[in-house]
């Protein structure tokens, strides 16, 4: 209880940037407990950097100590018990809620999706961090079922390759938060000449990259994902497998 007070009592001495991990912090209490400091980072729109700033700012050596002590204030005012073993069959029910709202996306949406991943011209598949693994599952799958493709894991990476990106060539970025911090900052001559099939697939309904592509898939599980340590990729890699299903029966 003390830590979180002392993070409302320094407001006003933070920065602009550490304002802004401390307001997501004291709005997302729940969450701490299984976020990385990238994690948190990319949750609340700043860097690692400003975490460790914000961290320092209230007088820990790093964002490992200021996590540990935040964690143990918020078990005593839950009156948990530290050595609490956990029952994991509430992650299972996430996962079986977020399969069944699968069905909902949009299947027109995915048809589309699917005729411009199968035309003959270039297709672009970009995902950071985590995020790879989906793209990287289409980009393979793409090739068994003779498509060739592009294929990119950092945004370094991506800006290089998108030097060749025309008109009528396929942008597919997975990202679950979407965020538009590094996507601006390295692929900023994408953003402002992005192909009409271009494709942001992403789990949160308020992603800052949506106005960037014309089309946005919105898969269940934001809040779920929050709760894990790691990024949710379950559902991203099933979206996956059911698209390279589509195509291969319409080829």
């Amino acid at each position: 209880m003390e830590i979180i007070e002392s993070i409302k009592k320094h407001q006003s001495d933070f920065s602009k940037t550490e304002l802004k991990v401390s307001n997501y912090i004291l709005k997302n209490l729940d969450n701490i407990e299984t976020f990385t400091i990238t994690k948190l980072a990319d949750r609340s729109g700043t860097s690692t950097s400003a975490v460790l700033r914000f961290c320092q700012s209230m007088g820990f050596k790093g964002y490992k100590d200021f996590r540990f002590e935040l964690i143990s204030s918020l078990r005593v005012m839950r009156h948990l018990n530290v050595e609490k073993n956990y029952n994991n069959s509430h992650f299972f029910n996430y996962y079986i809620d977020s399969i069944n709202q699968l069905e909902q996306i949009d299947q027109n949406l995915l048809k589309t999706l699917t005729t411009a991943l199968m035309s003959p011209t270039t297709n672009y598949l970009i995902g950071v961090h985590f995020s790879a693994l989906p793209a990287k599952g289409l980009f393979l799958g793409l090739e068994d079922l003779g498509i060739m493709s592009l294929y990119a894991n950092d945004y370094i990476s991506a800006s290089h390759l998108t030097n060749t990106l025309k008109d009528e060539d396929t942008v597919v970025l997975f990202s679950i938060s979407g965020s538009k911090r590094n996507f601006t900052n390295f692929l900023s001559a994408v953003t402002s000449s992005m192909p009409k099939n271009s494709f942001l697939i992403t789990m949160n309904p308020k992603a800052e990259l949506k106005p960037f592509f014309a089309q946005t898939i919105l898969l269940p599980g934001y809040s779920f994902s929050n709760q894990s340590i790691v990024d949710i990729q379950t559902i991203p890699m099933m979206l996956v497998e059911v698209l390279l299903n589509m195509i291969h029966e319409r080829q």
